[in-house]
């Protein structure tokens, strides 16, 4: 007798084997924690996945008699229990020989994981902010697995966040469209400065053509009257004669 359950991946390889601890609730977050520490699921590295896995485990269920890996060929898969967890990353891929309903999980996935997390060395263990954060965006995610008291809470969480993303997206909306009215006016703007420029320049241009025009009229030189004079160009008049 027991809680049994084998742990194993797609390649069907190497299983570990639980036999009080194969609740779907348990499986589910030890797998969360794997995740949420960023450890590399047996799916990427093979032999530190499944070492970590067994890792978080040991150190939190203690013991020597509950935890066992080996040859996936030669386990109890179908034991009656909780049969055979596939899993693909750090979640739950398939059910294999489950002969009984999932229960649905009984606490929230951060109060799981903060347990597990208390359970693990002192240096390796998360802030609960981080874990907090985890936890929500993965029952969110898992809405089927919790129960009726604790969905309610989370479809409400969910509710707040998609009505804050509305306004958000109000918020952005309006901002764009204020930015667009401003770039708008803006051009406006410029358009009627270019059009006041150019009136200047062809002001300007106008006068500078008038200034042309009477620099370009020949004017009488000045000849000097000794010159005149030396030439015999002159006009001499009896003083006081008026002829």
């Amino acid at each position: 007798m027991g809680n049994r359950a084998v742990i194993a991946n797609n390649d069907k390889n190497i299983g570990v084997y639980l036999h009080w601890y194969g609740s779907r609730e348990f499986v589910e977050s030890v797998l969360a924690y794997c995740d949420v520490k960023g450890y590399r699921s047996p799916d990427v590295d093979y032999e530190y996945g499944w070492a970590r896995l067994c890792q978080v485990i040991g150190n939190t269920i203690g013991g020597t008699l509950s935890l066992g890996v080996g040859d996936y060929a030669r386990m109890d898969i179908d034991n009656w229990d909780n049969g055979t967890y596939i899993i693909k990353g750090w979640d739950i891929d398939q059910r294999l020989y489950r002969h009984y309903e999932d229960a649905k999980m009984q606490d929230s996935m951060f109060e799981n994981l903060v347990y597990i997390n208390n359970k693990q060395p002192k240096d390796e263990r998360l802030p609960e902010e981080e874990l907090e954060k985890y936890a929500n965006s993965w029952e969110e995610k898992h809405l089927d697995r919790l129960n009726d008291e604790r969905r309610k809470i989370v479809d409400e969480r969910i509710k707040a966040k998609e009505e804050m993303e509305i306004l958000q997206e109000e918020k952005s909306q309006k901002q764009k469209i204020q930015e667009l009215q401003e770039d708008s006016k803006l051009q406006v703007f410029q358009k009627d400065k270019q059009k006041s420029e150019n009136k200047a320049k062809e002001k300007n241009s106008t006068i500078s053509d008038k200034n042309g025009e009477n620099s370009t009229k020949v004017k009488e030189p000045i000849i000097p009257y000794s010159v005149l004079k030396d030439n015999g160009i002159t006009f001499n008049l009896d003083k006081g004669d008026d002829r």
